[in-house]
């Protein structure tokens, strides 16, 4: 399985219901080029660095311009949990915590991704 990388500058972020089914709920990101759909159950992690947030799904990594303070105001807190100040996870998402690594290490249901 290959990552597609996306990159998103001057954006908004929000979240909204899914039309077909109102209890699945969606991160939306608007940018100049376009508006991103990512449903919440497909987001693994999100991690900031320089200004930036990556939100890591099993396929791609969306690299936007918003905050992870900002993203974690949006997103609801009974799904992700800041564990680090630079990571945000999905709790639903998290298979197993390695705490014989320092600092710990998060695995993922269905994906070689480590936060």
């Amino acid at each position: 399985m290959t990552n597609r990388r996306s990159y998103i500058s001057m954006n908004t972020i929000s979240l909204i219901e899914h039309t077909d089914n109102p209890h699945q709920l969606h991160c939306q990101i608007q940018t100049p080029k376009g508006i991103y759909n990512i449903p919440l159950n497909h987001i693994l992690f999100i991690e900031c660095s320089q200004k930036r947030s990556f939100i890591h799904t099993n396929n791609e990594i969306f690299t936007v311009h918003i905050p992870l303070y900002r993203i974690k105001e949006i997103l609801p807190s009974q799904l992700f949990s800041q564990t680090h100040r630079s990571f945000l996870v999905n709790l639903n998402q998290i298979s197993h915590i390695d705490k014989q690594t320092d600092p710990w290490t998060i695995s993922f249901f269905h994906s070689e991704k480590r936060a």
